[in-house]
């Protein structure tokens, strides 16, 4: 019991102690996990441009400082975004092409997803 609760504190203090506001996510096998931040309806944080290989699984992650909705034209995958916690969207990346992923509250263009060669 005393280990468990030590190791517990250790997470906590460990967790508590991270600068990145959006924690990293453990990666499904073979999992393309691309990590945005936004702030004050922009993106501060993630690329312009994310190129995924086709049949790829992919996972597109929030952090944003005010509720809104992540959408991904084109695979038609949204998530709401609670204000401050990291919301995501996965799928499997099958269709190709380059599609817009966009928040729709605030109308920012997050980034492009590309899928293909």
């Amino acid at each position: 019991m005393a280990r468990t609760l030590l190791l517990v504190t250790m997470l906590g203090l460990l967790l508590g102690g991270c600068s990145s506001p959006t924690p990293p996510a453990p990666a499904g096998p073979g999992e393309q996990v691309v990590r945005f931040t936004v702030q004050d309806g922009k993106r501060v944080a993630g690329p312009d441009r994310v190129e995924v290989a086709p049949g790829r699984a992919v996972r597109l992650e929030v952090t944003s400082d005010t509720a809104d909705e992540l959408h991904v034209h084109g695979y038609d995958k949204e998530a709401e975004l609670t204000a401050g916690q990291p919301g995501s969207v996965a799928f499997t990346a099958d269709i190709p092409g380059l599609f817009e992923v966009e928040l729709h509250h605030s109308g920012a263009k997050l980034t492009q997803l590309r899928v293909g060669a």
